[in-house]
């Protein structure tokens, strides 16, 4: 391959215009970022990719074991619609019945998504009304892509994006 100096003249230009580039296709398919984030909920993981939690049988909000698995049950009947508002289906599998997926009806959290991109980094959060609420019982894990989420993007978006600056 050639000296250290060999590898930074051949690749210096590439190498430095990488960070930008990148920004540019994260900034480009941000819709995907905040759809990825969205589906993963839906399919109740976190950002950690771990099953949400408390469960319906855990939550506090819920007077008995019995009115939880209820509301569970009753969620459950409306997988197949809430599948048809998600992107990634096929990303993480089926949803265990007592896991939640956050689609809260009335003030919707999912709609008020946004994503903030800088040079840097890339934020998501929710401006809906109920985000507090639901960032403080879910330990504020929920924004951002789990591995899965992540290993998709890359492989979708980024890779391609580091192959074109290098010319491979």
């Amino acid at each position: 391959m050639g000296t250290i100096r060999q590898v930074k003249e051949r690749y210096g230009r590439a190498f430095n215009a990488l960070p930008s580039a990148i920004a540019d296709t994260v900034q480009q398919t941000s819709g995907v970022l905040l759809e990825l984030n969205r589906d993963q909920l839906l399919q109740g993981r976190n950002a950690d990719g771990e099953l949400i939690s408390p469960t319906y049988t855990e939550d506090p909000y819920f007077k008995t074991r019995e009115a939880a698995g209820r509301y569970a049950k009753y969620k459950y009947l409306m997988e197949m619609q809430h599948k048809a508002r998600m992107s990634f289906v096929e990303l993480y599998g089926e949803k265990p019945t007592d896991v939640p997926n956050l689609l809260i009806t009335g003030t919707m959290f999912f709609n008020h998504f946004f994503i903030k991109v800088t040079k840097e980094a890339y934020t998501i959060s929710s401006t809906g009304e109920a985000a507090p609420d639901i960032e403080r019982k879910y330990n504020n894990r929920l924004y951002g892509l789990a591995p899965l989420s992540k290993e998709f993007y890359y492989f979708g978006f980024i890779r391609p994006t580091i192959k074109r600056v290098y010319g491979k």
